[in-house]
């Protein structure tokens, strides 16, 4: 089980950023470089030295067998059952509120002391189990570590009587649609049901060319039987799409190409994403709608997490795999009329599929290699993504496409929330008892070291506690799903290069292959 790490908050990184923009403009101007790249790059530098030395600071690591507070001259390791824990108020410099906080000491008095100060100013230091005053950390997590301290020290109690007789609410897990349950109806692919016949086999043993026969009618019937649903399946995501935006995007590609081009980039964005949306709804996941953005493409938004690594590459490969095998058509139809305005529309769809396939946070290559990635361990998830992230701004770089750097700027928030909901699941693993704690109890744990209940910072707190929750009952694929799922992924990107390289001599498509 993976260690977790509760650091302070993050706070003043704005202002350093900015400074650092600042700065690599003036560099820029003294060197000849575009100002513009200049202050992104010293905007970057800023940021990685700032986050650098945060995660280098002071930390409280927790594993299974003891807690370690790392990153400070008075450092200690203890056993869980060995510290000891207190609570108290202490003032803060400006004479406003007190701050309430919770100090931890190990057999030697050696102490630290944090508190969950919901916004509010710094407050005094306060004096730990040696006598020497320690500074009240601002933690980010502490309700969650308290919570882990209550059970494995055990302090239980911190928690009111009432308070323990509540039992935390049983998490509930979405079964894929795909997956059978033992004595139900099994179906086929296109989640129809399948009926065999006793005496239509009876006939085929018999009669070759019956069985042959009843064969091709049986899976003639499930094929348009798929496609029905499929078609009604996609008749109503369009209907629920917003038209108006999709109206914009139209009318914002036909700026660059012509109107009927303008409406086929619209059709193959459609079809990717609703890919997914078919994918989400495959295995459980409730879909909130398509969204269609100008000059930017489309999205498919759903109210729900992801159960399983599996289920993060299910979903993110079917976009392109969607989008891929659709291209088939304008491709198909320049073989058949020699028309190099299908063929333009092939490569350019095809384009369209690769770019998803870039492994950049949020893209969809970038959600499927971290779908690999944190199959191995979250460590190597996040250093996937920030590898991603910067070959995003090296190929923006060199290609001056700045809405690369519009995607790793997206991709870069994302990576934030998730590396902090995938922080708070490797916390949640470590309670010996997680089942006895519900959203009440944490609620209650993060009033005792601070904020007072009620106001809009709980119900963040609430949302952000249910998706460390959603993170901890997250399952990484197997050996032979990640090999399965690369080769897709490969082969599928190999496939769409393939095309892009087929028509690169024709007019029209000659332009889509000279961004490759």
């Amino acid at each position: 089980m993976e260690p977790a790490v509760f650091r302070p908050l993050h706070r003043g990184q704005g202002k350093l950023i900015l400074l650092g923009a600042a700065g690599g403009a003036v560099v820029g101007v003294v060197a000849g470089i575009h100002p513009l790249l200049a202050a992104l790059f010293g905007a970057v530098a800023a940021a990685l030295a700032t986050s650098a030395r945060h995660v280098s600071g002071v930390r409280l690591v927790a594993s299974p067998e003891r807690l370690e507070v790392l990153g400070r001259v008075e450092r200690f390791s203890a056993p869980w059952t060995a510290l000891r824990l207190g609570f108290g108020l202490t003032a803060r410099p400006d004479g406003g509120d007190y701050q309430r906080y919770a100090v931890l000491a190990d057999p030697e008095g050696r102490s630290v002391a944090f508190g969950a100060f919901g916004g509010r100013g710094p407050c005094m230091p306060v004096r730990g189990a040696g006598g020497r005053e320690v500074e009240v950390l601002d933690l980010e997590g502490a309700a969650v570590l308290l919570a882990i301290l209550v059970q494995r020290i055990p302090a239980w109690q911190v928690l009111p009587a009432w308070l323990l007789e509540v039992e935390a609410p049983a998490p509930v897990d979405p079964q894929p649609v795909a997956d059978a349950a033992p004595g139900s109806t099994p179906t086929s692919p296109g989640g129809l049901p399948v009926r065999t016949t006793p005496q239509v086999v009876a006939r085929a043993r018999s009669t070759p060319r019956l069985a042959l026969l009843a064969l091709v009618v049986k899976l003639g019937g499930k094929v348009f039987g798929a496609v029905g649903k499929i078609g009604a399946g996609a008749l109503k995501t369009a209907k629920g799409t917003n038209l108006a935006m999709a109206a914009a995007s139209a009318a914002a590609y036909s700026i660059i190409f012509s109107w009927k081009f303008a409406l086929l980039l619209l059709l193959q964005l459609f079809v990717h994403e609703y890919g997914h949306i078919h994918a989400m709804k495959r295995t459980g996941m409730r879909v909130k709608g398509m969204y269609f953005i100008p000059f930017l493409g489309a999205m498919a938004v759903t109210e729900d997490a992801f159960t399983s690594r599996r289920q993060q590459a299910y979903v993110a490969l079917n976009g392109p795999l969607w989008g891929g095998l659709f291209t088939l058509a304008p491709l198909g139809a320049y073989l058949v009329t020699g028309d190099g305005f299908w063929a333009a529309v092939a490569a350019w769809w095809g384009i369209i599929n690769l770019f998803n396939l870039l492994p950049i946070t949020p893209l969809d290559g970038g959600r499927a290699m971290s779908a690999f990635a944190n199959s191995f361990s979250s460590t190597l998830g996040v250093a996937a993504g920030v590898l991603g992230l910067a070959g995003a701004v090296a190929l923006g770089t060199v290609m001056g496409f700045s809405l690369i750097w519009l995607v790793a700027a997206l991709g870069a928030m994302e990576l934030v929330s998730e590396s902090r909901s995938r922080a708070g699941g490797r916390a949640l693993r470590l309670l010996p008892e997680p089942a006895r704690f519900g959203p009440a109890h944490y609620q209650y744990l993060r009033a005792v070291l601070g904020p007072p209940p009620g106001g809009v910072d709980e119900q963040a707190f609430a949302r952000e506690l249910a998706r460390m929750e959603q993170a901890s009952r997250v399952e990484p694929m197997g050996k032979l799903q990640i090999l399965a799922w690369g080769l897709l992924y490969a082969g599928l990107a190999a496939a769409l290069l393939a095309l892009v390289y087929f028509t690169s001599h024709l007019p029209g498509a000659a332009e889509a292959a000279q961004i490759l």
